[in-house]
């Protein structure tokens, strides 16, 4: 009896554990993704779009940990509110339009013109129909090996 008070016991510090130090979210593997293949990377965020350039001799690591806690983005701009763009769905279309882009998005609202790529989406919307690939989140984590 003392055995199974033990290992639940075990259990339930591991889970305390586990829980207490945050969780990982898709966030992070998507910043990963990011970092380790592009030099420029921009984030929507509620207030508007960050970019992040790698700096001269910034490695991989430095440069996903800078994105993933938002601090010192090279550029800002603003998410228009002349158009409704309080979310910045269009933001992220003018971001990526015509290029090949890795789109790690909750709602699926943007669209971007003459894209290429790979697109996460937790809600469909529609980014589905603008010809990026689609992958599910095992995917997103898969790939990074």
């Amino acid at each position: 009896m003392s055995r199974h008070i033990d290992e639940l016991g075990r259990a339930g510090r591991d889970l305390y554990q586990y829980f207490s130090a945050g969780r990982t979210t898709l966030w992070n593997p998507a910043v990963w993704h990011a970092a380790a293949r592009t030099d420029e990377v921009a984030v929507s965020r509620r207030h508007g779009l960050v970019r992040y350039r790698r700096g001269a001799g910034e490695d991989t690591a430095a440069f996903a940990r800078r994105i993933r806690t938002l601090r010192t983005p090279d550029a800002e701009e603003p998410h228009g509110t002349e158009s409704g763009d309080g979310d910045g769905v269009a933001a992220v279309e003018r971001a990526a339009a015509g290029k090949r882009v890795l789109l790690a998005v909750v709602n699926g609202g943007a669209a971007p013109e003459k894209v290429s790529g790979t697109v996460y989406r937790l809600l469909p919307g529609p980014v589905d129909g603008c010809g990026l690939d689609r992958v599910a989140a095992g995917d997103l984590v898969a790939s990074l090996g």
